[in-house]
């Protein structure tokens, strides 16, 4: 996964390209490329992050996923 953990001073933050992620930010989770043209999905992300566990939850619209080291995220374009 691509997104970064970090420990703060208020405690545990994903970054995503140098940026905070919130819960509730709307991110494009890759769901296809190599032979196909690359395809994005709206994602709303949503995390529990405690002292030193992260769980973190994508909402799209064909459901809930948990994400794993493979899953690409990207912050969405202008006029998207």
């Amino acid at each position: 996964m691509n997104l970064e953990l970090r420990n703060e001073e208020t405690g545990l933050r994903h970054y995503l390209n140098g940026r905070p992620v919130h819960c509730g930010d709307q991110l494009r989770l890759l769901v296809s490329s190599g032979s196909q043209p690359e395809f994005y999905v709206w994602a709303r992300y949503e995390a529990h992050l405690g002292s030193m566990v992260a769980e973190v939850f994508l909402y799209t619209t064909f459901g809930t996923v948990r994400p794993d080291e493979g899953t690409i995220l990207r912050w969405p374009k202008d006029g998207e």
